[in-house]
């Protein structure tokens, strides 16, 4: 059976998207689906300057589980039709190479998938998702076609408190997990 890596880039603790990435931390609990989520990517790690700084314990943590991974999903808000800096600089410091690994093997080949939940309509969200896809690739991921996005018409808290959308999300994660 699959691990999958859960990555929260949400910029606080009770954002949308770190909470829809502890919904799905639980509902593959519930199906027997081992996952590790690692959220709050935005404290304890210094930048990358350069290819030979010191991995900080917080990747190298992260690093471990994403070696008994074969998948990644990654919950990535929208930033001015982008996405957010300290996602992108987790990613970078998990792709440079140690041990007897070289540079982005322990992203070669494994799939990812992308879900994101706006404060908007999400009309810039698109662009966002071309974007970080474009990254993914470059990092050796596969990434999954599509994404699923969270809109004020489509809340993350009307599916955690009623349930609203609960089929059509969790029929989404599971066609990811059938790859």
């Amino acid at each position: 059976m699959s691990k999958i890596l859960l990555l929260a880039g949400g910029t606080r603790e009770e954002s949308r998207n770190n909470k829809v990435a502890s919904y799905v931390k639980q509902y593959f609990k519930e199906i027997d689906v081992p996952c590790y989520l690692y959220d709050k990517l935005y404290l304890n790690t210094p930048f990358l300057l350069d290819y030979e700084d010191k991995q900080p314990e917080s990747i190298i943590e992260i690093r471990e589980s994403l070696i008994h991974s074969n998948k990644l999903i990654i919950f990535s808000p929208v930033f001015n039709g982008g996405y957010v800096s300290h996602l992108k600089n987790t990613l970078d410091w998990l792709s440079l190479g140690f041990d007897n690994y070289s540079y982005n093997e322990l992203f070669k080949n494994k799939h990812v998938l992308v879900i994101s939940s706006v404060d908007g309509s999400g009309s810039n969200a698109e662009g966002s998702f071309n974007l970080l896809s474009t990254q993914l690739r470059n990092y050796g991921l596969k990434v999954y076609d599509g994404f699923y996005l969270f809109t004020e018409s489509k809340t993350v808290d009307e599916l955690i408190e009623n349930e609203k959308n609960k089929e059509e999300f969790q029929d989404f994660l599971n066609s990811f997990l059938s790859i």
